[in-house]
């Protein structure tokens, strides 16, 4: 990684001019040293600025960062961002043309004093943090003149929030539109990076949330999921058409996608209008993968699913239905797809379900489910899932184990539990599944874990457990548990289902199809360029990463797209410069995002974050009526007003290659 010659950096000076390079410091934000084989000069964002080579023309670099700040980084709705960053852009031009006298660097250290005290936003103010470091801490390098070589910019512009956001969604440009009461404007950021809003406005886990900055104002984030699917909402229930982006030319080339999941629908729809030719196969009868056929519809209703799979399917996608991808057997093969198509694109789901390995699990008593997964297809499918009048137990603690015990309850089951090895602090599943769980009547048994199945005559009748305590944390972190010996007991059921996860199956593959597995039976593919050990292949979602919410599986097939247009045009996936950049800011701890920074009160503190109305844990209990209930346009407004707009912008100087 990178090395620092000097700079300013989270409030920390960093001074290594007139060392060998080997001694300079490390860099405190976490880059690579090339971008696309172009060296790194240095970097500028809101924190400060780093230089890696001390010929670079910092006054410019400055500038160029200012200028950026002041045509795209600003809202404009203040002089002193939109006017005064590039007024600021000028004066340190100026200076480096030969104007080195003290009055006119002050000049430039008064107007970034005077931008960061005045601007409306928090994105102008931000930017004048490196400027005032360099002018303050470095004015010997001022009037160096040590420019050396020519140098190119790259920048990205993000928040706090996007860049927590697996699928990087605009969200301070979408939330301000809907703040303007724009709404299908705001609908048609979304869809730059997300064309599932519907979707992923219900069952988001939304990590956006973490990363905004509200938070810690008041310890209460904008209520981004919800504002997410309000601008959808509007376009659906007002029959809007719409307003999809022009398919760009025809390339004349096709992609052949496995699995109409949300990674399948994604891809298809940014490569459709990049002008590729593209269809899906899906195994099942009906479009949308583990959402449609994994996701009760209280939480995500089907005719909002199938809704945007139109969207997608009017910009020419093909679906085939019922059509089992796998080996030699099945309907297609990896053969087949790369025979047929330039690219292929595979999405499978995470539909085997894992063991818990206890005694009489695999006796095949009746009784006993094979796995959560299964559970919810058989019931999303129409299939008697055979709970009604019956004790149901179910085992684990993430979503899919809180839909199983709702589902059952919906079903007709008299008496259900969830029983999880941890306490519910350490549960994965979203906390307010949780809590909608326990207002159905759900009977949670925490510090529990199942030893072995009970049965009679075959029938389940049921299921032994194990008090549990916490250990030392484990590899994740969590503490591990551990069994209380002798605190064995009893919880009478008819019904087990095991809910502890879930793995792709990838036994289909052959030697001669050259694809290379991970140990956790997922494609092996390269970091950020998604291709597999066969250049046609690429993989996204559940069969890339292992199961993945629904927003990572976006995120992950739009980045899959755009690299398997970069490989059918220019014959490699790559990242640009600019990608690079975000890639680096996205993983660098603590670079986009500091839970520990101190927010100073802003004018809208006195406005609480809107909640969702639901219906009543007693009268949702036995229908699967949609839980959550929109937002009004009036508390879309208030809620939008919450936004900071922490908008920033990071730049980097490149040498040329």
């Amino acid at each position: 990684m990178a090395q620092v010659c000097y700079g300013y950096y989270k409030d920390t000076k960093l001074d290594n001019r007139g060392k060998m390079r080997e001694e300079w410091s490390e860099s405190p934000f976490k880059t690579p040293d090339e971008y696309r084989g172009k060296p790194l000069k240095a970097l500028i964002n809101w924190d400060g600025f780093l230089v890696y080579d001390e010929g670079v023309d910092m006054l410019a670099a400055l500038a160029n960062y200012m200028e950026e700040i002041s045509s795209e980084g600003c809202c404009g709705r203040c002089f002193p961002g939109r006017v005064g960053t590039k007024l600021l852009a000028e004066q340190l031009m100026k200076i480096r043309s030969g104007e080195t006298s003290e009055e006119e660097i002050n000049k430039a250290v008064d107007m970034a004093e005077s931008i960061f005290n005045s601007a409306k936003c928090t994105v102008a103010p931000t930017s004048t943090v490196p400027v005032r470091a360099f002018l303050r801490e470095f004015r010997d390098q001022v009037t160096a003149q040590v420019a050396k070589g020519t140098t190119e910019y790259h920048k990205h512009i993000t928040a706090p929030c996007t860049a927590g956001c697996p699928a990087n969604v605009p969200i301070p440009e979408f939330i301000e539109e809907i703040k303007d009461h724009r709404h299908l404007d705001a609908l048609a950021t979304i869809r730059k990076t997300m064309p599932l809003p519907g979707v992923c406005g219900r069952v988001c886990p939304h990590p956006c949330e973490d990363n905004c900055r509200r938070g810690l104002v008041d310890e209460e984030p904008v209520s981004i999921m919800v504002l997410k699917r309000t601008p959808f909402d509007y376009e659906y229930y007002n029959n809007k058409t719409p307003e999809l982006p022009p398919k760009m030319e025809d390339k004349g080339k096709k992609v052949g996608i496995i699995g109409a999941g949300p990674a399948g629908l994604t891809a298809a729809y940014y490569l459709s209008l990049m002008g590729y030719t593209c269809k899906i196969y899906e195994m099942c009868a009906e479009p949308g993968g583990m959402v449609a056929l994994g996701i009760p519809d209280y939480r995500e209703p089907r005719h909002i699913l199938r809704h945007e799979v139109e969207i997608i399917q009017s910009l020419g996608v093909e679906i085939q239905y019922n059509t089992k991808f796998g080996g030699p057997k099945d309907d297609i093969d990896l053969a087949y797809m790369k025979k047929n198509y330039d690219a292929v694109l595979v999405t499978l789901g995470a539909w085997r379900s894992k063991a818990m390995g206890i005694e009489g699990e695999k006796e095949g008593y009746d009784g006993v489910y094979p796995g959560g997964i299964d559970f919810l297809y058989e019931q999303a499918i129409g299939q008697d899932v055979n709970v009604k009048g019956k004790k149901v137990v179910v085992v684990g603690g993430g979503n899919t184990a809180i839909d199983c015990v709702r589902v059952a309850l919906r079903e007709g089951a008299t008496d259900v539990n969830l029983i999880y090895r941890r306490t519910r602090a350490e549960m994965p599943a979203e906390d307010y599944e949780i809590t909608d769980a326990i207002d159905e009547g759900i009977n949670f048994h925490f510090l529990c874990n199942p030893t072995r199945v009970i049965a009679e005559n075959n029938k389940v009748v049921g299921c032994e457990a194990i008090r549990m305590e916490l250990g030392e944390p484990d590899d994740s972190g969590r503490r591990r548990p551990q069994p209380v010996e002798g605190s064995e007991f009893i919880i009478d059921c008819d019904v087990i289902i095991p809910a502890i996860g879930q793995d792709p199956d990838l036994s289909f593959l052959r030697e001669e199809d050259g694809i290379d597995v991970t140990k956790w039976s997922t494609f092996k593919v390269r970091d950020d360029l998604y291709d597999t050990t066969d250049p046609q292949v690429y993989s996204a979602g559940d069969c890339e990463w292992g199961p993945m919410t629904v927003v990572k599986a976006i995120g992950a097939a739009r980045w899959a797209s755009t690299m398997i247009d970069r490989y059918l045009r220019e014959g490699a996936p790559y990242l640009t410069e600019e990608e690079t950049l975000q890639r680096a800011l996205e993983t660098s701890r603590g670079a986009v995002f500091d839970k520990k920074e101190k927010v100073c009160e802003m004018e809208t503190t006195s406005i609480h974050r809107v909640h969702q109305e639901k219906m009543s844990g007693e009268a949702r209990r036995d229908n699967y009526q949609e839980v959550e209930k929109p937002f009004t346009m009036s508390q879309a407004y208030d809620e939008a007003t919450r936004c900071l707009r922490c908008v920033r912008m990071a730049m980097v100087a490149l040498g040329k290659n």
